[in-house]
């Protein structure tokens, strides 16, 4: 019979979309409600669970802020706060988008809610064409064509140049 202590150590590996294995505590992988309900369900049979839509340097990143989660104490809530815009503070745009898409892949609300308004704060009060460069979109507009849709919807314009 397993001890309580040997559950507590139980460890999972999960597999990256570009081949990376990552040999993860049980206690850690349980802050994804996908991978919960993989368990619970035994979906997980395998000895490595593949995430494809995760690559590694994402997965490392996921992988750290549920570690730091699950091994807090609810009274450190202060602490976590502080880790989370840490955690975020200089990562570039892309990693923040691979962040998202890993966040809600794999379900984990907290990540996936603090990258999304890391985000948004990004874009906050920024004009247009600084937004489209962040978000690489291109005007295939030509210049009259915008004055149109200016004009039209000068509503939607007011305060912004």
């Amino acid at each position: 019979m397993a001890s309580s202590i040997e559950n507590n150590n139980e460890k999972l590996t999960l597999k990256s979309s570009d081949g990376e294995e990552f040999l993860v505590e049980k206690h850690v992988a349980l802050q994804s409600t996908l991978l919960q309900n993989m368990l619970d369900s035994d979906c997980s049979s395998a000895d490595v669970i593949p995430l494809p839509k995760i690559d590694a340097r994402t997965l490392a990143l996921v992988l750290g802020y549920c570690k730091k989660h699950a091994d807090a104490s609810s009274s450190k809530q202060g602490e976590l706060n502080s880790f989370d815009s840490e955690f975020l503070k200089d990562m570039d745009m892309g990693a923040l988008f691979n962040l998202v898409l890993a966040a809600n892949f794999m379900e984990i609300k907290g990540l996936l809610d603090i990258a999304a308004q890391k985000i948004a704060d990004t874009i906050k009060d920024k004009p247009h064409q600084e937004v489209r460069e962040i978000f690489h979109v291109e005007n295939d507009y030509t210049p009259e064509e915008e004055a149109a849709v200016r004009e039209e919807n000068r509503w939607a314009f007011e305060g912004f140049p």
